[in-house]
Order: structure tokens, then sequence, then C-alpha cells
């Protein structure tokens, strides 16, 4: 097994799947720096936590070519490159699995979800989403975690789920690949709201109230993409959503929650302000709305005022549930 990606999350992976003994893994890294420090069971962007065992991580893309599986954990922004060094190295019948979160661009539908740009350009390859309420730190610190692998080919699942047997990961399996990744795009956006009402000091009703309303508006999405509710419901919505709106452990929430602590945030590492802008635009795609997303991106993209933004979304006129 290649996992695609030598950060905190492609590292976490890793580990687990060392830790079961049922495939040999192998990391393909961007910088000898980070294959330098996965020799030594350093993670470079969790510096602090505790030395894991060392993993073995190459910067030669021609490693994918020996790959009976592929779990691509690069950042969404890296997929282009990353699907050209798969395309050009692995063989036709290899899964591929994907395990980030977001929403790449589209012309057509203003945001594609990874299902979707797989078929532009996987087409005729196994594919699979591994998602679910996950902290690279716990995982790496063996903490118990539970993840859901989504794919229409169960045999593909079957295969994850066999890898991570006997580690500290619980894999559930399901067909519902675009739902899986559609509450794994939208609960970052719903995070930066519930940050924002964190750091306005709104209270915990507040924030109950809007996650609520956010699990709503990611099932509509669901429901219009053609996605499955019951997918929203598990671990893939709902219980993802429950992590990263629960606390600033979560970057996402931490990120909200500096911008209604008036405090300039640190983007770099939150998918849901790259991910807003495509999540809006693919609403309007299916003519719903999505409130909270709306008002998200209104703060982040458009310099929008926190106060009058927050007064429309209360101003607006409460619905049946």
């Amino acid at each position: 097994m290649v996992v695609l990606g030598a950060g905190s999350w492609g590292a976490a992976l890793a580990h687990q799947a060392r830790l079961s003994g049922k495939s040999e893994v192998r990391l393909l890294a961007r910088s000898a720096a980070d294959c330098e420090s996965l020799a030594m069971g350093r993670i470079r962007q969790l510096p602090q936590i505790a030395p894991i065992e060392p993993l073995d991580a190459d910067t030669n893309p021609a490693i994918l070519a020996q790959a009976d599986v592929i779990l691509l954990a690069a950042p969404l922004s890296a997929h282009p490159h990353a699907s050209e060094q798969i395309t050009g190295y692995a063989r036709d019948d290899v899964p591929i699995i994907f395990c980030s979160k977001g929403l790449v661009p589209d012309t057509d539908r203003g945001g594609l979800f990874l299902p979707e740009y797989a078929q532009t350009v996987f087409a005729g390859r196994p594919v699979a989403m591994l998602t679910g309420p996950s902290f690279a730190d716990e995982v790496l610190a063996n903490l118990p975690t539970a993840l859901l692998v989504a794919s229409p080919d169960q045999a593909v699942c079957g295969v994850i789920a066999d890898i991570f047997d006997d580690s500290h990961l619980r894999i559930y399996q399901g067909e519902d690949m675009l739902g899986a990744a559609i509450g794994g795009a939208a609960k970052n956006v719903v995070a930066i709201a519930a940050g924002i009402v964190s750091g306005l000091g709104f209270g915990d009703n507040a924030r109950a109230a809007l996650v609520t309303r956010g699990l709503a508006e990611i099932g509509r999405l669901a429901k219009e993409a053609s996605a499955q509710q019951k997918t929203i419901s598990g671990l893939a919505g709902l219980g993802d959503l429950i992590l990263s709106c629960a606390s600033i452990h979560s970057r996402n929430m931490a990120y909200g929650f500096d911008i209604g602590a008036g405090r300039q945030p640190d983007g770099r590492l939150s998918e849901g302000r790259h991910a807003v802008a495509h999540l809006v635009a693919r609403a309007r795609y299916h003519t719903i709305e999505m409130p909270i997303a709306e008002a998200v991106d209104s703060i982040v993209n458009h310099g929008a005022s926190l106060a009058d933004t927050i007064k429309q979304v209360l101003a607006r006129k409460a619905s049946t549930e």
C-alpha cells in the first residue's frame, strides 16, 4: 500500500495500517524533509506529539508502480499533481481511496465533490472514500477511532477494512461515496460558523442550534445531489460534524473562533475556508438555500461585516422542522 501525502493525516493512516501488519506501507512525500522526519518517527506538522515507530517514505512517484492500494491523503490543492502521478505510474486496477475533504472548482456546478472529480480523472478505476470523525493526533496516539469507507464496489471496501483490521481504527463499510464526500466537505464550513458563534461568546445554546441547522443544510444538499440521508446521519455526516464543532481542537472551528473573537485567523489548515465558496456555488446550482454556508462565505471571502451578517441570519423567519 502507498499513502500519497505525508502530512499528519497521511502519516496517521500509514501508522495504523503498519500496526495492523496486513500490508507493506510506504508514503509518497513531497519533500526530503518529510521523509527524514518520518524516518525518525516524527510528524513535522505535529511537533508536539510523541514519536511513533519510523515510517518508510520516498519522494519518487515510481513507488506507485508497486502499490496494490493507494490512499490519496494529499490536500485538495495537490490533487491535480497527485492524480497525474497516479495515472502515470499506478496500474489501472489499483483501488484509489480518497482520504481528503472538500470540493474541486467546476465551471458548470460550482464545485465537484471528490467522487464526481474521480469520474473525470480516474474513469474506470476502482475508487472509494475513507472519511469520518478523526483528529490525526489522536489516531497517531492509538486512540480508538471509527471511520467509514464508502464505494459502490464493495470489494474495495472489504480490502480497506481488512488492511486496518487489528489496528485502532474501526472501519464501517457503505456504498454511498457521494454522501460521504458531502458530509466531509460541508461539515468543515459549519465548523467555521460554530467557531464564530463561540468566539462571539454566544454560548452553548446558540452553538447547538447552529450545528443542528447546519446538519439540516447538509441534508438538503445531499438530497438534491442524490446522496443517501442515512450517510448524513452516520459517521461521515453527523459524526464528523459533532467532532468538528466540539472545540478548537478542530482547525476549522479554531479558524472561526479567531474571527468571532476579533483576531486574524490562521487559515492555512482550514479546509472549510477553501471549500465554502464552492459549496455555496453548488447549492445555488441545485437552487437550495444554505444560509449558514452563505454567511460564512460572505464573511470569509467577501469581507462582510460580522455584526451585519449575524443580524441578517437571525432575522430570517423561523420555519417548520
